[in-house]
């Protein structure tokens, strides 16, 4: 395995303490947030351009680093158990992280790719959570249970998708000389 570079090293923690300092901004504008959790999540950003900076193997550090500062920082306080925990925090940042797994050639379209499949994934992993660990009054796992699942984490997700897709092209542009 490759060794980091102390500059890698400086990129990761500074793509992390971005995502941070964007979940705090994120808790202060209640727009974002869902009534019962969840929200358009703009911490994502710096944590994909990381991924597209870096490579998807540093980007899903960024992703697992992001998400244990922020749970060491009580962000991430909502635990039913470890399944829900896995599939509501820590698979979807890792996950988030992954996206420059398709981006080879350094296309913009690889660049999108990465970020819908990667926010589909995600979003899959929050729904499966939502269906079986939050089904309000369903019974879980149940088609009424994933229908309001799906209802209640799709927009923001898709929301959450459609900011990457657009911030983070132009954001690529701006650091494409420093992407390897």
């Amino acid at each position: 395995m490759k060794k980091f570079e102390t500059k890698d090293l400086v990129l990761i923690a500074m793509y992390v303490a971005l995502a941070i300092v964007l979940d705090y901004v994120k808790e202060l504008l209640p727009f974002l947030n869902m009534p019962q959790g969840g929200s358009i999540n703009i911490a994502t950003i710096p944590v994909v351009i990381g991924s597209f900076h870096l490579g998807y193997k540093k980007g899903a550090l960024i992703g697992l680093l992001w998400w244990l500062v922020s749970s060491l920082l009580g962000l991430n306080n909502d635990i039913v158990g470890v399944m829900q925990y896995l599939l509501d925090y820590i698979v979807p940042s890792v996950i988030i992280g992954c996206a420059a797994f398709f981006y080879k050639d350094h296309k913009v379209w690889q660049l999108e790719l990465g970020i819908v499949v990667t926010m589909l994934i995600r979003t899959a992993s929050i729904c499966i959570s939502g269906a079986y660990f939050w089904p309000g009054d369903a019974a879980a796992g149940s088609i009424a249970a994933w229908a309001g699942s799906l209802g209640y984490n799709m927009p923001y997700c898709l929301a959450t998708m459609a900011l990457l897709m657009v911030i983070v092209p132009l954001a690529m542009i701006r650091i494409k000389p420093l992407v390897k």
